[in-house]
């Protein structure tokens, strides 16, 4: 046993100022995935919503160097928990260190909490479940109790050429349906669109987008109701994330889906991007047909239930 391997390992907090070592690890654990520090930092101590969320992040040393990471993002009042973004340096696999880091983690999943999903972090996620490419990490949620229970895609959509959406717009307009941008004046308009349709968690995303300057979120409204919605860039900017996208159940088969689509894609183009992302989908024929997506990434959905008030 080598001299660094006889030291005991420690666990801590992460502290931003821990970042760049973070970084390090992660580029060099997380190859599928390309990002820059500014992104890691957001996913890994960005809590947008602390009110609801307790966010921790914990890291593994040996002899100073950070060998591994792991988050842990709880929201009380659900009663859920997710494990965030993991990893351990390849030299250091296969020593529990990963396992230690579960520990740690399981401390803050003590109480109510009887679920913990992998990766699908609400309003701020890295990714909407785990790539079943990093095999090793698919082995270790396995081998600690975590089911999977659904399967998602991420679409990338080519942003070469902009896409006309005028004669749509008047297609739409003489049907009495206006498509705009949003305002910052449409929170009102907002609330009760998402308070019948989608719920919170959609509301908060379409917020972070409205925050946008401009806007990244556009709007279908019908004797000024919403009716549908799309947005851009709420987060993981630099990937040029298209969504949350949702239309109201009797408003659909209308047209204006596709619509609320193209105006993002070619904001996001007018942003710089090539490409966008248009992660954890469900309808692909949709995204296809209409803008020429293509399936780039599979995830695999993971879910941990667990009794009331455990500690394992």
């Amino acid at each position: 046993m080598s001299a660094s391997e006889s030291k005991p390992l420690t666990i801590r907090t992460a502290q931003e100022d821990d970042l760049p070592a973070l970084f390090a690890l992660c580029r060099e654990a997380l190859v599928l995935d390309t990002f820059s520090p500014q992104l890691l930092a957001e996913k890994l101590f960005r809590n947008p919503r602390p009110n609801e969320f307790c966010w921790d992040v914990y890291l593994a040393e040996d002899a100073s160097r950070v060998v591994g990471l792991m988050q842990s993002v709880v929201r009380p009042a659900a009663g859920k928990a997710w494990l965030g973004l993991f990893a351990v340096a390849a030299a250091s696999r296969r020593r529990g260190i990963g396992t230690e880091l579960l520990r740690q983690a399981q401390k803050a999943w003590s109480g109510e909490i009887t679920e913990v999903e992998v990766l699908a972090i609400p309003g701020n996620y890295f990714a909407p479940g785990l790539d079943p490419r990093y095999t090793e990490a698919l082995c270790f949620v396995e081998r600690a109790g975590w089911k999977r229970f659904k399967d998602c895609v991420n679409l990338t959509a080519d942003l070469s050429a902009r896409f006309d959406t005028s004669a749509e717009q008047r297609r739409l307009r003489a049907a009495g349906i206006d498509v705009r941008r949003a305002r910052p004046d449409d929170a009102g308009l907002l609330d009760v669109f998402f308070s019948e349709h989608f719920g919170p968690d959609w509301r908060f995303e379409a917020e972070l987008a409205l925050r946008n300057d401009p806007p990244a979120l556009h709007l279908a409204l019908r004797d000024e109701r919403l009716i549908a919605f799309s947005a851009h860039s709420a987060q993981n900017r630099e990937w040029g994330f298209f969504g949350p996208m949702g239309t109201a159940p009797e408003a659909r088969g209308s047209g204006f889906g596709r619509v609320l689509l193209w105006l993002c894609l070619n904001d996001l183009r007018d942003a710089g991007h090539r490409t966008a992302v248009i992660p954890w989908v469900g309808p692909i024929a949709f995204y296809q047909q209409w803008a020429g997506c293509r399936v780039e990434r599979v995830f695999w959905r993971y879910r941990l239930e667990r009794t009331a008030s455990s500690t394992g």
